[in-house]
């Protein structure tokens, strides 16, 4: 299962491997392969001018291959289920200032929690698909690529460029939450909210939450609800009209996401007259 949006695209993969069976992977994308289950009994892997790595993929387990990076792997027989992320490199270059200058260090099968977390999230957006989209994809590129930025490149270590937030205020927080509001049937995206608050997308989605105390997806996806939730028990729009209407990609993706937030479907909720 494959799902792609501006910047980052994820792949919900099974693989099984023979003994002996061997691999080259160079993509022009960043991509990070994170292990959900299984293993592979043995996984040998060489990156050109690189480390090596001996060892077996494991759940949990996260491998980094920098675009353009070339990686050479052997693996046993085994079976295991991953996420596939791919990020389009120019979004990693738009966060730092002296972009001549940023090396990519690739691993094989390293523990990394946040990117763990993270994969995961994007497994649940592709499989069942959440209400704040691609909102929400942009959220997960921008918080994989700073994380990539701070910890696996030669800018490890380095003061971080971005100061604290400064939480939006007035004018600017007014524009964007009018704009949510007026847009909720749109495929909103962080760069066209940011560009609205005057700001970068990085620092737009920490100014946002200092400012709201939830993520700008987040935000977005509770006005959707709401929102649909308000036409369920005003009107007598169709169900699937008001599923277009809120942002949703038809009756069944707005039925799911009510049922976890309400406790009950569109339609219950519509005749009980909560």
């Amino acid at each position: 299962m494959t799902r792609t949006w501006n910047g980052i695209g994820v792949d919900l993969v099974r693989w099984r491997t023979q003994q002996g069976t061997t691999g080259v992977t160079q993509r022009p994308e960043h991509v990070l392969f994170v292990t959900l289950s299984g293993n592979t009994g043995r996984t040998a892997a060489e990156y050109e001018d690189g480390p090596g790595y001996r060892g077996t993929d494991f759940p949990g387990a996260v491998t980094f291959i920098p675009g353009m990076r070339r990686r050479r792997s052997e693996y046993g027989a085994g079976t295991i289920d991953y996420v596939a992320v791919r990020l389009d490199p120019g979004l990693l270059r738009s966060l730092v200032d002296d972009r001549s200058q940023v090396q990519f260090r690739g691993f094989t099968n390293r523990p990394d929690a946040l990117i763990h977390r993270l994969a995961l999230a994007l497994r649940d957006e592709v499989g069942t698909g959440g209400v704040a989209g691609t909102l929400f994809a942009d959220s997960i590129a921008m918080t994989l690529s700073l994380h990539l930025l701070r910890t696996y490149s030669s800018l490890a270590g380095a003061p971080s460029p971005h100061r604290p937030a400064r939480p939006l205020e007035g004018a600017a927080l007014a524009r964007v939450v009018d704009y949510i509001q007026e847009h909720l049937g749109s495929d909103l995206r962080v760069a066209t909210l940011a560009q609205l608050a005057g700001i970068g997308p990085s620092q737009f989605s920490r100014a946002f939450k200092a400012a709201t105390g939830v993520p700008p997806h987040r935000f977005v996806a509770r006005r959707r609800l709401e929102y649909a939730a308000r036409l369920l028990r005003r009107t007598d729009v169709p169900i699937t009209e008001i599923a277009h209407r809120a942002g949703f990609a038809g009756q069944s993706h707005l039925t799911t996401a009510f049922r976890r937030a309400y406790g009950a479907t569109p339609a219950a909720y519509r005749a009980g007259g909560a």
